[in-house]
């Protein structure tokens, strides 16, 4: 990857159809009943967990001047929360490129003492954006956090797989026969 000034991927023709192809074939693996394949751990794995991959992206945050996160939940639809919180401003918060590990059981971001794991337990919503080659994800107690990188597509697909044994979020069906340079230029 060749990051830019503003911590965003500038995708290369090789990235993007490595990632986009990843993705694609996953899916309609996914789709006929297989399942992601493991690969060699590069963290500790708990008991029946499996890694998928490792890979960069870049993380944002979201943060609410009146929200506290730590009070969220899930009803009728729609995502709830109480309390207040200490942000001063609310949006989108850049927290910069980080190592991504993805398992059968959570999504590690960042590294050694800086490491936070996020358990597929507490996943609450996933919204894929694979044309924009970012997905947000949406954990209880957490703040919502945007991923993006040309294999956040793919970790897309592996996650619904390992939750809901289908490629893609209950409601979300991407057309994933766009053409690669689509994508591509949807992504510059």
């Amino acid at each position: 990857m060749i990051p830019d000034s503003s911590s965003t991927w500038t995708l290369t023709r090789d990235q993007a159809d490595a990632g986009w192809r990843s993705m694609s074939l996953l899916a309609r693996l996914v789709q006929r009943g297989g399942h992601p394949a493991p690969v060699r751990p590069t963290v500790a794995l708990g008991a029946d967990e499996e890694q998928y991959g490792a890979f960069l992206v870049d993380v944002l945050a979201y943060h609410s001047a009146d929200v506290d996160y730590s009070s969220s939940i899930f009803a009728s639809g729609g995502l709830f929360f109480t309390g207040s919180g200490t942000a001063a401003r609310s949006g989108w918060r850049g927290e910069g490129r980080q190592a991504a590990t993805i398992t059968s059981q959570r999504l590690l971001l960042g590294e050694g003492d800086r490491q936070r794991a996020y358990d597929f337990r507490s996943l609450i919503l996933i919204q894929p954006n694979p044309l924009d080659w970012s997905a947000n994800l949406y954990f209880q107690g957490a703040q919502p956090l945007m991923l993006r990188g040309p294999w956040v597509p793919w970790m897309t697909v592996v996650m619904s797989a390992e939750l809901y044994g289908t490629p893609w979020p209950p409601g979300h069906l991407p057309d994933t026969e766009l053409p690669i340079k689509a994508s591509c230029e949807k992504a510059r």
